[in-house]
């Protein structure tokens, strides 16, 4: 059997060591796979600068599956990407040909399990990870790897041809496990790079910093950055650190220190606050917040009644994020009180406020989701949002420093990051309406997950607020808007619109979403072109179809569906592509939590060679 693997990033790796541990048996397996960049792909690459991090912690981060694994595919272990800081790791940088080896090897050294690791070091892991792999190969299987980018997939018979500019082979499976693809701009977007360039302006569209071109930036000139989620701390990083500036601490407070190279940064969003730090991390292997409301048992009584109310169901998920945050609470401030009892007075009342009221929680303590999702309520004077927002930045390091076990804050936030799978189970289950999923799921809970769940460290919160007190970074306020006038860009807040900001530089800091009709990335065009992908749609009540931007895929097994709506036998799809089909497709592998990547990996590797051995019967 021969199999092709487009992608070399942490998902098509994990394919690879998935199909390796399933071929135990005779039969000849030849992988080939394909990224330009090779093992870790475009986003891990070594040779970004090494002061862009991981979001996740070193203890938290696998390629490897373990006793958790659910999906009954055989189990190989392996150490986390801290365990591997801490073994392998020092030979095999040693090894490499790396211009900043000798970093690398301190990084080995001082990398904790709750510290936060270079991408580059990430990078590193997953090209140990291939070659270990091969180590695990039976004499009958063999991979090889070419750096270059598959440009067409055709069907031939039952078999497919793959083409690059320099190779055209034949194989009977391929899996597609590419990471976010640039797409081609539309509206707004598009209008301000058609405005850039007649103006001759700096527009940066939405992609990963580190391949932005930043040399143009000079120093002291005003930037507008568009977007306060993780690519903004990649921009500081790469306008401010890498340029020079440092911190230090004074008086038990960050400080900043410029190199005079860097610009100002006037930044916003929507919702016009910095996404919330991460909180300590005090989960070891596999503790993870149990649900209360949420039991596999309620999950099962869903999917039996065929439908569930999406408001519902997510009123029962903020009940668990509540549930965590007044456990932790009671612990830290309260603990006259029986936790046992107010437990399970909690769960069947629902969390009432007069349940509150009886346990004696104070006011001042009650979790307010008005304040949650909109923080700036509390501030109504426009002029005041630069002392509010370092107020803010303040308060939210406090909570975060706390911990995400003892700290009733940020275990509240960090119990969303266990209950992903929940989410994925009412929409794999298909038990919202499609006027449910758009609404509740994509327009209102995804971007309030990502603000609340998927933010920076607590060291980039702490260096943000020494960025804006130094007067470097300003924050416009809520609802930012752009708009282009004699030959510059102009951004405001609509809660404060008399302060206007003038530039001719101007960045989009997020990554692009996934959205395959507008995909610039040539498999992709081929394959929508060519009838054998498609695109995931739902169909509302007013008529309107709604694309998802995901490629569509049989949800059970990941195989493209062609423009027919048929499943394509032997060509598979998992990861970013189907983010619209699927939920939260870019999150890393936690060790002991059974990942739902490696979940998707060992389904589709179990699907292969179940077709092979029917074949072959």
């Amino acid at each position: 059997m021969k199999i092709a693997i487009v992608g070399g990033g942490p998902r098509g790796l994990s394919i690879l060591e998935r199909i390796v541990e399933w071929s135990r048996e005779e039969q000849v397996i030849q992988i080939t796979m394909f990224d330009p960049c090779g093992p870790g792909g475009k986003v891990w690459r070594t040779d970004q600068p090494m002061s862009l991090l991981m979001n996740s912690v070193a203890a938290h981060v696998t390629l490897f599956t373990d006793e958790t694994l659910s999906t009954n595919g055989p189990v190989a272990k392996g150490p986390n990407l801290y365990e591997w800081a801490q073994g392998e790791a020092v030979e095999f940088i040693k090894r490499q040909q790396l211009e900043n080896r000798m970093i690398l090897l301190e990084e080995c050294e001082k990398l904790g399990p709750n510290d936060h690791c270079s991408r580059v070091f990430y990078g590193l892991y997953q090209k140990w990870f291939y070659e270990y792999i091969q180590t695990r190969m039976t004499d009958q299987t063999s991979v090889k790897l070419f750096k270059d980018t598959v440009r067409a997939v055709k069907k031939q018979d039952e078999k497919f041809l793959v083409y690059t500019k320099a190779v055209e082979i034949t194989v009977d499976t391929v899996i597609l496990a590419l990471g976010h693809q640039e797409n081609q701009l539309i509206g707004h977007e598009q209008a301000l790079a058609a405005y850039a360039s007649e103006h001759r302006l700096f527009y940066c569209p939405p992609k990963n910093a580190a391949d932005a071109y930043l040399e143009a930036i000079t120093e002291d000139t005003p930037v507008l950055i568009r977007g306060l989620g993780l690519v903004f701390y990649d921009y500081l990083t790469l306008l401010m650190s890498d340029r020079g500036g440092t911190f230090k601490e004074e008086n038990g407070e960050l400080v900043y220190l410029p190199s005079g190279k860097e610009p100002k940064i006037i930044a916003g969003s929507g919702r016009g606050i910095p996404y919330h730090a991460r909180g300590a991390n005090q989960k070891g292997y596999g503790i993870e917040y149990q649900p209360r409301f949420l039991k596999e048992k309620s999950l099962n009584k869903f999917k039996r009644k065929g439908r569930f109310s999406a408001e519902q169901f997510f009123e029962l998920l903020k009940k668990e994020m509540e549930f965590a945050y007044y456990s932790a609470l009671l612990k830290a401030n309260y603990p006259h009180v029986n936790q046992t009892r107010f437990s399970e007075e909690f769960i069947r009342t629902r969390g009432t406020v007069a349940t509150l009221k009886k346990y004696g929680i104070a006011q001042k303590d009650f979790w307010d989701w008005s304040v949650i999702q909109h923080p700036d309520q509390t501030t109504n004077e426009p002029e005041s949002f630069q002392a509010f927002i370092i107020d803010y930045l303040t308060w939210d390091f406090e909570q975060a420093k706390k911990g995400t076990i003892a700290g009733p804050f940020a275990a509240a936030l960090d119990s969303l990051k266990d209950l992903r799978d929940e989410v994925r189970f009412m929409l794999d289950q298909e038990l919202f309406s499609n006027d449910e999923t758009k609404r509740w799921l994509w327009d209102w809970f995804a971007p309030l997950n990502a603000f609340l769940s998927i933010g920076p460290s607590l060291e980039q919160t702490a260096e943000l607020k020494a960025l804006i007190k130094a007067g470097i970074v300003t924050l416009v306020g809520p609802k930012l808007e752009i708009m282009t006038d004699a030959g510059r860009f102009i951004g405001f807040s609509k809660s404060n619109p008399t302060e206007k900001y003038k530039t001719h530089f101007l960045i989009e800091a997020r990554l692009p979403r996934t959205a395959n009709q507008f995909s610039l990335n040539p498999l992709i065009q081929q394959l929508l072109n060519d009838g054998i992908a498609s695109l995931h749609e739902l169909t509302l009540t007013t008529g309107e179809v709604y694309k998802t931007g995901a490629l569509l895929v049989k949800r059970t097994t990941n195989q493209l569906q062609s423009k027919e709506g048929e499943p394509i036998p032997g060509l598979f799809c998992y990861g970013i592509p189907t983010e619209g089909i699927h939920w939260l497709t870019a999150a890393t592998s936690r060790p002991g939590t059974d990942p739902w990547n490696l979940r998707e990996a060992d389904v589709i590797a179990s699907t292969i060679f179940t077709a092979f051995l029917t074949k072959k019967i």
